[in-house]
């Protein structure tokens, strides 16, 4: 299950790299990394390292962004909508192929997730950031994780039937799973029966791995909306994309 996430993921990641971002949306992902309020709390202009070192890997850039985005203080729900919209609106052609994606479809769902989200990228195990930890696991079977080979890695991967549980079945992942679960039960129920035959029942038991700590003391919580599992992927792919577009 966990490495079908991840092929569609790099598939989705490709995709997007593909395309001629436009002068318009340029813009707008770049007024994002500069505007003082979204700077302050998603540190986007941190990641300019990795688009200016696009042969290296992009894990120590993506580790420092994390480190500054996780010790910042979380978005307000007025920046987060100001982002959303200035990325649907100035990416528009470039999102036109990608569902619901306009901001009055995303803004509820980002200001919903964003919390969530932000719990699970600011996990850490004995020190290191989890995204890190996993990014430099994948990185030691596939190759460099850089913007200039995304297309080899994405060969790999399509290659590859099944990755080692030093990637799928981590006490990262298995922490990541407990937030969701407990912000979005429904959500991570849908996952549970996979996760216990790929990862063993006590995958998805509710406890805290002893050396999982969060590196951010905000404890917001998500309003309790009931959304599909097909809606949270959608929404995190659409998210994903744009990111990805500002990077490539």
């Amino acid at each position: 299950m966990m490495y079908r996430v991840f092929t569609a993921a790099l598939l989705a990641a490709s995709s997007v790299s593909a395309l001629t971002i436009s002068s318009t949306c340029q813009a707008a992902l770049t007024g994002v990394a500069t505007n003082s309020d979204a700077n302050a709390c998603l540190s986007a202009s941190s990641l300019l390292s990795v688009v200016l070192q696009s042969n290296a890997s992009i894990i120590t850039p993506v580790d420092n962004w994390l480190k500054s985005l996780c010790s910042a203080a979380p978005c307000s729900n007025a920046t987060l909508s100001a982002v959303v919209t200035n990325i649907t609106t100035g990416c528009s052609a470039e999102l036109s192929s990608s569902p619901d994606s306009s901001a009055s479809t995303l803004i509820p769902l980002v200001e919903q997730y964003y919390t969530t989200a932000r719990k699970i990228v600011c996990l850490a195990d004995s020190g290191t950031n989890c995204i890190t930890q996993t990014l430099t696991n994948i990185q030691s079977i596939l190759g460099t994780l850089s913007i200039s080979n995304i297309g080899d890695v994405i060969t790999k991967a399509a290659t590859t039937t099944s990755l080692p549980t030093n990637i799928t079945c981590t006490d990262c992942l298995k922490q990541a799973y407990n937030v969701l679960n407990t912000d979005f039960p429904s959500t991570a129920s849908s996952l549970t029966s996979e996760l216990d035959s790929e990862c063993g029942a006590s995958f998805t038991d509710g406890t805290t791995p002893a050396d999982i700590k969060s590196t951010t003391s905000d404890n917001g919580k998500n309003s309790a909306m009931t959304l599909t599992r097909g809606t949270f992927v959608g929404s995190v792919l659409v998210v994903a994309s744009s990111l990805w577009a500002f990077l490539a």
